[in-house]
């Protein structure tokens, strides 16, 4: 019976330790995340996430505290009370995918549409998610430094809060689910892209830039910078989503086709007037989709891009692009991908007699398409309007 009491005792012990440690930690993460995060619904699910770590504790000292009975029972209550009151407030404000018929951006699925609700990808803000990676991926990326994070989030914060007072671009919910299912080896090709038609536009077929996401996932971030463009010059907006952002894989060129092809199914589009765009990793995706399918598109844009040298140095890309138009845009302190990489394929592109726009932004880095934002986009606008001149 006492060997038993002393059993009893030790597995109490060990279940304390246990609980100790791993509270502890969720205590910790919650509270920084509760200072560092930029927006009411991370706030609160900080809050709430320390509010569960904190609960447990106090119903079971409630009923077996001899002295401050009262205490952790009126504590117990208000924990209860808040924590479902912060729950419920944040699940109201929960993206729910459902748009008006009117609003000018939409998610389609050309396979199936799983859109899930309850996802912590979609209950978390995405202008969280990409505030984690700042703080996190400069322990793990050498390249991307504090500094840079630093640099870099100002104006990405600036441009997710005016999407987000946005009520339509709020409801459209996240592609980030399909980033996370694409790093944990999971199906992420699900179909899905992002639609924009310009807000005021004639009735007759409207030209069209399917743009391609980079590493890390199709960001609405990207969209709200495109859908001004698309706005000022009546252009429709395709962007695929394509998990983390490799579309050197086969099924990469398949999701660029098939977002072209459904949304040709939404709104009447000009067939000789399509430009596809492809930042970073996208510049892969513009590398494959362009020599498969050369008199699909009228131009080119690569940003800061990867480019797939086998294809684009190639003979049989060079002699498809002759004396058509291609954008290229790169920021010259480019660490990523370094300016000199950029400017050997835009001289192999010249001398091959392709009608290049080269671009270059002293002093930016690979994320000039947030950080030099406005002058990347004039740069775009006057490209798109030298070749309608010509």
């Amino acid at each position: 019976m006492h060997a038993r009491q002393i059993g009893k005792q030790l597995a109490w012990l060990m279940l304390i330790v246990i609980y100790s440690v791993y509270a502890l930690l969720l205590a910790s993460l919650s509270i920084w995340f509760l200072f560092s995060a930029q927006t009411w619904t991370g706030r609160g699910l900080a809050t709430l996430v320390l509010i569960l770590v904190i609960l447990p504790a106090t119903l079971i000292i409630w009923p077996r505290a001899r002295a401050r009975r009262k205490f952790f029972k009126r504590m117990s209550i208000v924990l209860s009370l808040t924590g479902l009151l912060l729950a419920g407030s944040i699940l109201l404000t929960t993206p729910g995918g459902r748009l008006p018929s009117d609003s000018p951006v939409r998610q389609r699925f050309t396979r199936r549409a799983p859109f899930s609700l309850w996802t912590l990808s979609n209950i978390l803000p995405e202008m969280e998610q990409i505030n984690l990676g700042f703080q996190v991926m400069p322990h793990l990326d050498p390249i991307f430094t504090a500094d840079q994070a630093q640099r870099v989030a100002v104006p990405t914060f600036k441009i997710y809060r005016e999407l987000e007072s946005d009520p339509n671009f709020h409801e459209l919910g996240s592609a980030m689910s399909w980033v996370y299912a694409d790093l944990a080896g999971d199906p992420f090709d699900v179909g899905h892209y992002y639609l924009y038609v310009p807000r005021q536009h004639h009735d007759g077929p409207l030209p069209a830039i399917v743009f391609l996401h980079g590493s890390a996932g199709n960001f609405k971030g990207y969209l709200w910078q495109w859908a001004k463009l698309a706005d000022q010059q009546g252009m429709v907006v395709i962007a695929p989503s394509y998990g983390f952002g490799d579309w050197s894989q086969a099924s990469g060129l398949a999701a660029i086709q098939h977002a072209l092809d459904d949304a040709a199914t939404q709104v009447a589009l000009d067939p000789t007037h399509i430009y596809l765009a492809g930042l970073s990793n996208g510049g892969l995706g513009v590398s494959r989709a362009a020599f498969a399918e050369p008199d699909r598109y009228r131009g080119l844009i690569f940003i800061s891009p990867v480019m797939d040298t086998a294809i684009v140095d190639g003979a049989a890309f060079l002699s498809q692009w002759r004396d058509r138009p291609v954008l290229v845009m790169a920021g010259e302190a480019d660490e990523r991908v370094p300016y000199s990489y950029v400017a050997k394929r835009v001289a192999i592109l010249q001398t091959a007699g392709v009608r290049v726009t080269h671009k270059v932004y002293p002093g930016a880095d690979h994320f000039a398409f947030f950080t030099q934002a406005d002058e990347v986009l004039d740069d775009i606008s006057q490209w798109l309007a030298n070749i309608g001149q010509s």
